[in-house]
């Protein structure tokens, strides 16, 4: 269903310029000479090759060869099949709406879909994160000439927590330029100091300056370092282990309507107790996991989680954050996160969390969230806004 076999090559030529708040970036002879060494490293022989629906390609590599083995931290790492089970402890929460039928990729048995990377892709992504990890951990003032980043979420950082289990919502906001993002994020971290910060999140974003579309996506990041040296999205540097043949990382997927049909994804984020690996689960499937040896024994366990919705631009006014519309407007007006469960012990039940969460919202008047209220698929807060002079 939209996807289709290709064979041959595919490829596209086009010049890049990008701008910060610095000026105009560019590569060195030095920066594009790794950039092609990373090219090799990521570009693996494929099995099979697929293109989708949306024009990604994606490129079915044998699992055991696959570009995030080639980490120098991960030289004998062995691929993990299983992890935690909790099949029997979780509740019963079926998605709202339909249409992720179509969601997979579809690789050969004992092979992975790795989307193909361009080096445009890497340029794109390496200037991303110049300009947004100027503002992550802050915001700026909205006359200030710098990157804008603003969220509107819960958090939970009283407890330490192995795993989040929530159903994302899942929104296609109309961006206003192709330099923004708009999204909505599980995000764990060990919440130490900007220089040692250990992060894994999971999510859904329309990404321009990562994925050179304004489609829906799902997305992984990870860092060992608060993105210091360490960390990307998705598979753009080796890192995240991918396990399903389906299931890939970057993959489009459709959005909700507004007072129409709903559409959701079932995340899972557990540490598992005996590998101590960091895994993703969509819908129930095994996506993969950020090895332990990543983190070098620095995330035993998340002191820090949030749940929401995040915008990134490097100029007013702001994206749409959601669907567009304030929380006030109740599910299908409103984006939400429901059925949010989290795990205290390793390989433990996952359990409802705390409704006592506290609220943060960056810019009130462009965007807003509520506290937690107990609907059919669990605990359920709504947010996101409007977006404009932030």
């Amino acid at each position: 269903m939209g996807i289709k076999e290709i064979i041959g090559c595919y490829s596209v030529l086009f010049l890049l310029i990008i701008v910060d708040a610095d000026g105009v970036w560019s590569i060195s002879k030095e920066e594009d000479m790794e950039l092609e060494k990373q090219l090799k490293i990521l570009n693996k022989p494929a099995v099979k090759t697929i293109r989708t629906d949306s024009d990604q390609i994606f490129d079915c590599v044998d699992i055991h060869k696959q570009p995030s083995l080639d980490h120098p931290l991960l030289k004998n790492h062995k691929v993990q099949m299983t992890f935690d089970d909790f099949s029997e402890s979780m509740k019963d929460r079926p998605l709202k709406g339909k249409g992720l039928s179509g969601f997979g990729v579809g690789c050969p048995i004992g092979t992975v879909p790795i989307r193909r990377v361009e080096k445009e892709d890497l340029i794109r992504a390496k200037a991303f994160s110049k300009l947004h990890m100027k503002t992550y951990a802050k915001n700026s003032h909205p006359l200030a000439d710098t990157p804008i980043h603003l969220s509107a979420k819960l958090a939970a950082n009283d407890k330490p927590i192995y795993g989040v289990a929530s159903i994302l919502n899942v929104y296609k906001p109309t961006l206003i330029s192709p330099d923004q993002v708009s999204g909505s994020i599980i995000y764990l971290s060990t919440g130490f100091g900007d220089d040692s910060k250990s992060v894994v999140s999971v999510g859904w974003a329309v990404m321009p300056p990562v994925y050179r579309d304004n489609f829906t996506h799902l997305f992984a990041y990870w860092t060992a370092d608060n993105g210091k040296t360490t960390g990307c999205y998705d598979i753009l540097c080796p890192g995240f282990v991918q396990q399903s043949p389906d299931f890939a990382l970057g993959r489009t997927f459709p959005g909700s309507n507004y007072r129409g049909s709903q559409i959701g994804i079932n995340v899972l984020v557990s540490k598992d107790s005996k590998s101590g690996d960091w895994y993703v689960r969509v819908n129930g499937a095994s996506v993969g996991y950020w090895p332990k040896e990543l983190f070098k024994g620095a995330f035993e366990v998340a002191k820090e989680v949030n749940w929401g919705g995040e915008i990134f631009s490097p100029r007013q006014p702001c994206p749409p954050m959601g669907s567009g519309h304030f929380d006030g407007e109740g599910i299908g007006g409103a984006c939400y996160i429901s059925g949010m469960q989290y795990q205290t012990a390793a390989g433990g039940n996952f359990v409802d969390i705390d409704p006592a969460l506290k609220a943060f919202v960056d810019s009130p008047q462009c965007y807003k969230a509520s506290m937690p209220s107990y609907e059919s698929t669990g605990y359920t807060f709504l947010f996101g806004g409007p977006g404009g002079q932030c």
